[in-house]
């Protein structure tokens, strides 16, 4: 369970982000949404203990990310939007470099690696040199590093930017296969084809959390229109759904 409580930001003197709290567990997709500059990427590197609060706590099974940071980031798995790789590296090379650095016992590593790879869709690329990839399969090493050592909260910052439409389809399939046994939290921007898998969607709007709807409990249609008013002008010019 990640617990996110009333947590601050500020860049200098700027706040950034103010008092947003929310839960997840596994089970559940959130989608993260906003307009450029809503606070997505900063709230991500937040929860991914990558930068620190000015206030507020966020916590995962209990253990705080200010007091127990090495334990925390422990339980995480971070995909981030530029998705930096060894590109000198092949697909297997990096993968078992990977979970050899988060500690993954000897004899695991073979077995997780294959499970990995099968998930992700990587078996023809094993072997490949990771600067010989497309753009979309660099994403699914990427999205294959952050599952390797079963992380029970998942962040993805914009996992679908770049993908056509069939290389979305798989990342959401490879997601939905993995909700259960990790929360997901993650960032983007295609309202439309996220309402077709995610579970729920928090609005972020200059720093606030203005908006958070659980799919099924709304007219797919309408719940768009909804967050898409939300993420233009916020909660103060918009009626109730």
């Amino acid at each position: 369970m990640l617990e996110v409580k009333n947590i601050t930001f500020s860049y200098n003197t700027q706040e950034t982000l103010g008092n947003i709290t929310f839960d997840a567990a596994p089970g559940e997709i959130l989608a993260i949404v906003g307009t450029n500059g809503a606070g997505k990427t900063t709230l991500l590197r937040l929860l991914a203990c990558l930068l620190m609060q000015d206030s507020g706590n966020t916590l995962i099974d209990g253990v705080d990310s200010l007091t127990r940071p090495i334990a925390y980031r422990a339980k995480i798995g971070y995909l981030s939007e530029r998705c930096p790789l060894y590109e000198e590296m092949t697909v297997e090379e990096y993968l078992t470099y990977r979970l050899r650095l988060k500690g993954e016992r000897q004899f695991r590593v073979r077995r997780r690696l294959d499970e990995v790879i099968a998930q992700c869709r990587l078996d023809d690329h094993r072997k490949t040199m990771i600067r010989l990839l497309s753009f979309g399969f660099r994403k699914r090493v990427g999205l294959a590093e952050a599952l390797t050592a079963h992380p029970p909260v998942l962040l993805l910052d914009d996992p679908l930017a770049g993908l056509d439409l069939p290389q979305r389809k798989q990342t959401a399939e490879v997601l939905t296969s993995v909700s259960g046994r990790s929360a997901i939290i993650l960032a983007g921007h295609e309202i439309s084809f996220l309402l077709e898998w995610c579970t729920r969607f928090l609005v972020l709007h200059r720093g606030r959390l203005v908006g958070s709807y659980r799919v099924n409990d709304y007219e797919k249609d309408l719940l768009q229109r909804k967050i898409e008013q939300l993420m233009t002008y916020g909660s103060e010019e918009v009626g109730p759904l």
